[in-house]
């Protein structure tokens, strides 16, 4: 009888043991759960936010094209610029050898 009631007490213990440990699994799976959910959600994002990445390559694409149209014309200029000063430069120097030569001429 004492074997019985012994064996009758382990028992409990283990039932009690193993329902803690349900207990520890259905907190383990609600986390998980969760987690699950979280990282559906994020692949969603991102599968959205590949779908629009061709398109934004596309655009930078174009932009850089464009980008370095602008930066040669503005270099093209930039040389206009001043070579039409150095051409400034030049008449005005003439200009004054002209004046003074028309002054020591008088």
């Amino acid at each position: 009888m004492e074997n019985l009631q012994s064996q009758l007490k382990q028992r409990e213990g283990e039932i009690t043991q193993y329902q803690g440990e349900i207990v520890q699994l259905e907190r383990t799976r609600g986390s998980m759960a969760e987690e699950i959910v979280n990282l559906a959600n994020q692949k969603e994002e991102l599968e959205d936010e590949v779908k629009v990445l061709p398109e934004l390559k596309r655009k930078l694409n174009d932009l850089e094209h464009r980008y370095n149209a602008v930066l040669q014309m503005y270099g093209e200029k930039a040389e206009e610029v001043e070579e039409l000063r150095l051409d400034l430069q030049d008449v005005k120097s003439m200009y004054r050898q002209q004046i003074e030569d028309l002054i020591r001429n008088k």
